[in-house]
């Protein structure tokens, strides 16, 4: 291959080329090995590009690999979260269910207490209507007890008076 190294395009340049240029045509010769050299430049330029290119392909490749790794471990991620939340929403209404049916259960036993409170109540009045009814009928048989007395004193007054009246009458 051509050396280009340094190559101006004005006869200077190339290696020994300069002394045979000279004897065939200065011009002409000069021009092949400036294309020549622009060629190889051109090659090296490409090379250099196309080695660039892979590295950045290589680059683009490795970190297309880790966003594929970094997606399913999100992924992953995700569907922990998602069934973590599933599971604490989950709860959350058993929760929920359980506190509904304690405060239903303390309504029932709330309503039970003041119907038994009501009852309780009942019971008391009536007590007291019968403990007036007895204190009346106390009142009533005391009365007549007091009554039955008093018509036992009269009668045994009236029994003795008559008895004196025959002792009177019989002398």
């Amino acid at each position: 291959g051509v050396m280009c190294r340094g190559w101006d395009g004005g006869g200077r340049g190339c290696g020994g080329q300069e002394s045979r240029a000279r004897g065939r045509g200065m011009r002409g010769v000069q021009e092949k090995i400036g294309m020549l050299c622009a060629l190889q430049k051109e090659e090296e330029e490409h090379s250099k590009t196309k080695t660039l290119l892979a590295k950045e392909a290589e680059k683009l490749q490795f970190a297309l690999g880790e966003i594929e790794v970094l997606s399913k471990q999100l992924e992953r991620e995700k569907q922990v979260f998602e069934k973590a939340l599933s599971n604490v929403k989950s709860k959350a209404l058993r929760e929920s269910t359980k506190k509904d049916k304690l405060i239903s259960k303390c309504n029932e036993i709330e309503s039970h207490i003041v119907k038994q409170e009501d009852l309780l109540n009942d019971k008391e009045n009536e007590i007291k209507e019968l403990q007036q009814f007895i204190t009346k009928q106390k009142q009533t048989l005391k009365t007549q007890v007091s009554d039955l007395k008093i018509q036992k004193q009269q009668e045994s007054y009236i029994a003795q008076v008559l008895k004196k009246k025959q002792k009177k009458g019989l002398k």
